[in-house]
């Protein structure tokens, strides 16, 4: 039972550490090319940037949603 807990909770770190990384990379990108004109290729990498913030968060909230719903499990107790 413990180890369920510890490994959802590990997932839900993993992800949080994954989308702070990933947010920390797209506003380093716009600092580095603000006042500039984008190329194509810096345009792809922020839409595909975009992408994957919106993506990680979805998860977050997936995974949230589950950890509340097994903490009020009577399992979980």
């Amino acid at each position: 039972m413990t180890n369920v807990i510890g490994v959802t909770m590990g997932g839900i770190l993993m992800i949080i550490i994954v989308g702070a990384i990933a947010s920390a990379v797209h506003k380093y990108i716009d600092r580095r090319t603000k006042g500039s004109i984008p190329s194509d290729a810096e345009k792809r990498l922020n839409e595909r940037m975009d992408e994957l913030d919106r993506r990680l968060t979805d998860i977050q909230d997936i995974l949230i949603t589950i950890d509340e719903k097994f903490d009020r499990s009577p399992i979980a107790r």
